[in-house]
């Protein structure tokens, strides 16, 4: 595929990275777990605007990051052997990895609860003694270095031909489609009834997994078939309809129990017709959504005027730092107390974004070798 051909794919991961910042700073204003620093707003109207924005987009964004994800895997394996295929993943994944969970994080901690963990030990100690160290948001990195490394040794394995013809197989049917969806749910909530996706073994949310794992080695599949190149207009405009149905049926789920002061853990996980139910609608959000974004990103945002070119090099970047400047900028935030809670949340999330783009395109990424990281 062309340079030109591949902007929507930048754009559409440019967006992603929009989104899990987004999340982040509903998090701060909507919840009380899963983040760094809170602050509750007392405004039923943006706890219910943040809570489906939580919602809805934990059905499918990081399903679809892992999609995309997959979907560069084989041809960077392909290009560059085995060898240097690893290698590159531990130099852009591993590293920056380490940096996040062992530096980024702990320093984050170690500042917001500084007045008692000051008292126990130091800063230094709490970095060098590995105090509070753990992946936090960049769990993504990790899952995905596993990922990339489990498709590497099974490539060894099986001694795949590196340079298989790419045509072999049309895009799959609305049949095949369902029945993947219907298949995939069912493992999500049987996995969901014992590891609910709140429910975190090594700072990992297993019950989220079977989408996870489906999802990336399905990017593969996709790029070994140029799928996304045989994506029709049809097709595409099918699974746009099919998708918005669905994001309008899992909203009411919402609504409805906000209504009802029930909690929205069903969402999550458990042995219920309601989470059955929840689960596969969001599942066919994961998947439509899929679909339908890169046909309506290949239709109509394949270009990059003005800055969006540079912001998609630096969105990278910006996944890996973007939690401290969020957590600066909603911490520094909490005693406006002027701004309504809605616009408090906007200003929070376009100011935070915009730091963070300008810190790691004007700073980070001016570090030496920095580049060849990030």
């Amino acid at each position: 595929m062309g340079a030109k051909r591949m902007l929507y794919l930048d754009n559409l991961r440019l967006s992603f990275t929009f989104l899990v910042i987004l999340h982040h700073v509903c998090l701060t204003y909507a919840a009380n777990s899963g983040w760094y620093f809170y602050q509750h707003l007392d405004d039923p109207f943006t706890n219910i605007i943040l809570n489906i924005l939580m919602g809805v987009g934990r059905t499918w964004v990081l399903a679809s990051f892992f999609l995309i994800s997959g979907y560069f895997t084989p041809g960077s394996l392909d290009r560059k052997g085995t060898w240097w295929f690893i290698k590159d993943r531990f130099i852009r994944i591993g590293i920056p990895l380490g940096i996040f969970a062992l530096i980024i994080r702990p320093t984050m901690v170690y500042l917001l609860k500084r007045d008692t963990l000051s008292l126990q030990y130091s800063y230094l100690e709490n970095i060098f003694l590995l105090k509070n160290a753990a992946p936090g948001p960049a769990w993504f990195l990790e899952v995905l270095l596993v990922f990339s490394l489990a498709y590497a040794a099974w490539r060894v394995l099986t001694r795949s031909n590196r340079q298989r013809d790419r045509e072999a197989r049309p895009f799959p049917g609305s049949g095949a489609i369902i029945l993947f969806i219907l298949v995939l749910a069912a493992f999500t909530f049987v996995m969901r009834i014992y590891l609910p996706s709140e429910k975190q073994i090594f700072h990992l949310r297993l019950g989220n997994y079977a989408e996870y794992v489906a999802f990336f080695f399905g990017g593969i599949v996709a790029y070994r078939n140029r799928w996304l190149e045989k994506l029709t207009d049809t097709v595409g405009k099918q699974w746009t309809v099919i998708t918005a149905v669905a994001v309008c049926v899992y909203i009411l789920f919402i609504v409805q129990a906000w209504g009802t002061g029930e909690n929205l853990s069903f969402l999550r996980g458990g042995f219920s017709l309601k989470t059955l139910i929840a689960t596969y609608v969001g599942t066919f959000i994961a998947v439509g959504s899929s679909i339908c974004l890169v046909y309506l990103f290949r239709t109509y945002l394949n270009g990059q005027p003005g800055v969006i070119g540079p912001m998609t090099q630096d969105a990278y970047a910006v996944f890996i730092f973007h939690s401290p400047v969020i957590v600066a900028v909603t911490y520094y935030m909490q005693d406006t107390a002027v701004l309504h809670p809605f616009i408090k949340f906007l200003s929070a999330f376009v100011v935070g974004t915009v730091l963070c783009f300008l810190l790691c395109h004007y700073l980070v990424r001016k570090i030496p070798y920095a580049k060849r990281v990030l």
